[in-house]
């Protein structure tokens, strides 16, 4: 359950943090806090009349300030993927590799709960890919220069247990989107994305997604 915890001041308490809900009895709240980070996947609120409204967590991003998340819930709809790194986090990304005096980072994983790594290796691709619980992302997107566009591939683990792996690559291209019973498949397929290997392709089997409809 979510207590009535709000922030008025800009900063959440301690072991809280900013939540926007969309729809359901929290979608008029401003600047109600809920338990983290890490943002519970899903949230349960009881209702006056009785009854359970349960919410999903969609994302986690920020406004302004990396240090202050803010998770975005809504109770149904699509699943949503988390949020592309913005030019802005890219850069703040870069300058702290810089003060750390470490080279540049060529790839970060994204996961549902708004966990970030940056250049993760196989085993830690495998295991996020293997985490996924039904209507959850995984998104690995490479750190390219500002004027070359986003390049990055998504999986999502569907509720009828099957994958859609959504492609892109640069601001010019059209989304691949892919669709594989096989948890193997996808997995090896980022696996070679992730080292840049052109075969990535073919480890995926099944039809494109929306072909022989």
């Amino acid at each position: 359950m979510v207590e009535d915890v709000f922030d008025t001041t800009g900063r959440p308490p301690k072991g809280w943090m900013h939540a926007i809900f969309h729809g359901g009895p929290y979608g008029e709240d401003v600047g109600r806090c809920i338990p983290g980070p890490p943002a519970p996947a899903t949230l349960a609120v009881s209702l006056a009349e009785g009854g359970v409204h349960v919410y999903r967590l969609w994302t986690v991003g920020s406004w302004s300030d990396p240090d202050d998340p803010i998770a975005v819930y809504n109770p149904d709809g699509a699943p949503v993927p988390p949020l592309l790194l913005t030019g802005q986090e890219k850069q703040w990304l870069r300058e702290g590799q810089q003060r750390k005096g470490l080279g540049p980072i060529r790839l970060v994983a994204l996961s549902a709960d708004g966990r970030m790594v940056c250049d993760p290796d196989a085993p830690t691709i495998e295991a996020m890919v293997a985490g996924l619980r039904h209507r959850e992302h995984v998104l690995l997107q490479r750190l390219t220069d500002h004027d070359e566009g986003d390049w990055y591939i998504q999986v999502l683990l569907d509720e009828d247990d099957t994958y859609e792996v959504v492609h892109q690559a640069g601001a010019a291209a059209e989304r691949d989107r892919m669709r594989s019973a096989s948890r193997a498949a996808v997995r090896d397929a980022v696996l070679r994305w992730a080292a840049d290997q052109p075969s990535w392709r073919t480890a995926l089997d099944g039809p494109k997604a929306g072909d022989g409809a």
